[in-house]
């Protein structure tokens, strides 16, 4: 199964190419090439029909212009007069499109007793009186008992202050890691691939979920992050913890792809990568996440990069 970071590389380079297209619609050699690119891998047909189901969404592609990846070499032409048709395909194209939008979503709602939208965030009394912060586009089950704590990070991040209780240790479940601790506070990151946990007070052991293994005793001042099997220790001030709760995304030499995975909980629509080079480029600074565009854009600058806005839905990075 692909990773989720071979899943958004491939819908970058599946909207590189649509881009591309659209800016030279009559350039026989390069729909040549994207024909090519779409009958190398059946998953990049899908990431390109699904790209132009996208760009419909955002008013830039009227349905006539797009033909199948399988003819993009030589696009058949249309009769100009058929408008029930062409209403009856844009309506199943934006149908798919919400319901893939719309699913993840709707179960969340189900799933969770609490959860935030794009650029929200939201402070959770429970009722053993522990507090829990949560960030934009995240969402917890809580099950407290006369004999467990526990509370299930759906999506997105969190930051705990757990009340006391050596009696009913506090869990923090992801979908691979428990972290258990007593009283502290600390904050745990569930994204599927690269969740991590960091501690600013106390202390808390994280293991890995199905193996029940203890993967580390975490202190004030360390993070742990699991990247594709390996787990990665480091150290930081404290303070610094889910910064976050005040606005702001600290980089300390990160990858730009890695920032931009952060500002993407904070954008209502899609954010595309055109480079992966420029996505390899490390930046440092502090970053105001109430300001997604402007982050970004103080983000790409060092290196001669730039945000451009197709709708509010669609911004592309490029060089």
């Amino acid at each position: 199964m692909p990773t989720k970071d071979c899943a958004n590389a491939r819908r970058d380079q599946a909207l590189d190419w649509l881009l591309r297209v659209q800016q030279a619609p009559l350039d026989a050699d390069l729909r040549a090439q994207l024909t090519h690119w779409c009958a190398a891998d059946e998953a990049n047909a899908k990431a390109y029909r699904k790209a132009e189901r996208v760009w419909q969404l955002t008013g830039q592609l009227a349905p006539t212009t797009a033909a199948p990846p399988t003819t993009l070499a030589t696009p058949p032409a249309r009769p100009a007069a058929r408008p029930r048709r062409v209403r009856r395909w844009a309506a199943a194209a934006i149908a798919a499109c919400l319901v893939v939008a719309l699913a993840p979503g709707l179960l969340l709602r189900w799933q969770a007793d609490y959860r935030t939208g794009v650029g929200e965030t939201r402070d959770i009394t429970l009722s053993d009186s522990s507090v829990v912060q949560l960030d934009s586009g995240s969402a917890i089950a809580v099950d407290i008992a006369a004999n467990h704590r526990d509370v299930r990070l759906l999506a997105g991040q969190a930051f705990f202050k757990v009340m006391p209780d050596k009696r009913k240790p506090f869990h923090v479940w992801t979908q691979t890691l428990r972290v258990t601790v007593t009283g502290t506070a600390f904050n745990v990151d569930a994204t599927q691939d690269d969740p991590s946990v960091a501690v600013q007070e106390g202390s808390v052991n994280v293991a890995e979920r199905k193996a029940n293994r203890l993967l580390a005793s975490l202190v004030p001042g360390q993070r742990l992050q699991v990247h594709a099997g390996r787990t990665e220790l480091t150290t930081f001030a404290p303070s610094q913890t889910a910064a976050w709760r005040q606005g702001q995304l600290i980089a300390d030499d990160l990858p730009i792809s890695e920032v931009l995975s952060q500002v993407r909980r904070y954008a209502p629509g899609l954010i595309v990568l055109r480079d992966q080079q420029l996505g390899a480029q490390r930046v440092t600074g502090v970053y105001d996440l109430r300001k997604p565009q402007a982050a970004l854009q103080a983000v790409l600058q060092p290196y001669g990069a730039k945000v451009t806005a197709y709708s509010p839905w669609l911004l592309v990075l490029s060089r």
